[in-house]
């Protein structure tokens, strides 16, 4: 028994002593991409071992309650929120990267034992001082890269939104990253929503008001009020500001002819009407509102005015009847409602299926219709993805198989 109680010691200290060799190469690693070679060899064992017993765990992902989030969507959430984190990267003084992860961890207690913990208890104090303290809590440098990390953070939440259950939102305030000594845990909850019935062509609809996530107040929204002329309206003389709202129609669109998750509509126009500039076509009864995730043009919100509020309609896919591209595009290929429905081309899916943005003559149609954004966004989607099926196919339902495959040839 004693013989095997000591082989169990024997091997957990070595297990320690493991992991600590592999933390210190990892901070050596990082030391030289922050402030270069030599300044890793200017701390003690003693400082070493300090920095181990100290060190930051990974983020901790906390549901606050039990309605948050089921076992899936938080499996799902802890996995997005591991690839965020490790495939963005902090850019270093010395031009050098540091992921997230690592910059939310390693960084982070260098630069806290060395800007509060370590004094000027040793030896080489003064030349880590001066090295590290560009990076230091209080510079312009940490100031930008913790805002970037949070909101990086940030985007793993809209994955989690739902009409009903409301916005999920993380609190950091544990963060190593917030405070000193920081446990690395992020607490998961929901802010739930304002919502009401509206008539809405003759029928009553749950509409839900559109906000962000208020940035001094953990459990409130700020929400969106929105002026005529912010969404291009300039004959009217009343210039008051009414909430924004959205019916779930809207959303569900969106995300099926987007392919990308309705929270991110929450977001985009949280950031257009606050701190970005609208787009705008307005035609009677009704307002089409541009729509871009990142830099490409994916279609339009229809926004029409409700009693005393501004209400989101429906999302328009860029191909759809009804937007300047789509109807451009329907004069140009002659192609029906149903005809753009049956090849999938009122929505991302065709685009990310067919190589159409590779087939010249297919890429100058959507591109004379305005719809070149479209194609830009499918190379981006499809730069790491597998062999496209040939747009044949759509050839030969816009053209008549034999005539135009001959013209092609």
């Amino acid at each position: 028994m004693m013989a095997k109680s000591s082989k169990r010691k024997t091997s957990l200290t070595q297990k320690k002593l493991a992991h600590r060799r592999v933390f210190y190469h990892r901070l050596r690693t990082t030391c030289e991409k922050m402030v270069g070679k030599g300044y890793f060899e200017l701390l003690p064992e003693s400082s070493l071992r300090l920095l181990y017993v100290h060190r930051y765990p990974p983020i901790k992902v906390i549901p606050q309650g039990k309605r948050v989030m089921n076992e899936e969507e938080l499996f799902a959430y802890k996995q997005t929120l591991t690839s965020l984190l490790s495939e963005h990267y902090v850019d270093t003084l010395l031009n050098e990267q540091i992921s997230f992860a690592r910059f939310l961890t390693d960084v982070l207690v260098l630069i806290h034992y060395i800007q509060y913990r370590i004094g000027n208890r040793i030896k080489g104090f003064s030349k880590l001082h001066e090295a590290f303290a560009p990076y230091f809590t209080t510079t312009v440098w940490f100031d930008t890269w913790k805002t970037k990390v949070l909101q990086v953070m940030g985007l793993n939440d809209m994955q989690l939104y739902d009409f009903y259950r409301g916005t999920v939102r993380f609190r950091f305030d544990k963060m190593a990253v917030e405070r000193l000594g920081g446990t690395n845990e992020i607490h998961i909850y929901r802010l739930k929503h304002s919502s009401l019935l509206q008539e809405v062509d003759g029928k009553k609809r749950v509409v839900v008001r559109m906000g962000i996530p208020s940035s001094t107040k953990m459990d409130e929204f700020d929400w969106l009020m929105i002026k005529p002329s912010q969404l291009g309206i300039t004959d009217i003389e009343d210039e008051i500001a009414l909430p924004l709202y959205a019916q779930q129609h809207a959303l569900d669109r969106f995300e099926e002819r987007a392919l990308f998750g309705r929270g991110y509509v929450q977001a985009f126009l949280g950031y257009t009407f606050s701190q970005g500039q609208a787009r705008t076509v307005v035609r009677k009864g009704h307002v089409l509102l541009e729509c871009y995730i990142g830099p490409f043009k994916v279609g339009y919100f229809v926004v029409s005015l409700h009693e005393d509020k501004w209400l989101i309609r429906t999302f328009l896919f860029l191909t759809n009847e009804g937007t300047p591209e789509g109807n451009k595009l329907k004069r140009l290929t002659q192609l029906e409602r149903l005809d753009t429905k049956y090849l999938m081309l009122d929505r991302m899916h065709a685009f990310l299926t067919y190589d159409i943005s590779g087939d010249h003559d297919l890429r100058n149609i959507f591109t004379k219709s305005g719809c070149e954004s479209i194609l830009d966004y499918a190379d981006e989607l499809n730069k790491n993805g597998g062999e496209l099926k040939s747009p044949e196919v759509i050839y030969q339902y816009l053209f008549g198989a034999e005539e135009n495959i001959q013209a092609k040839k």
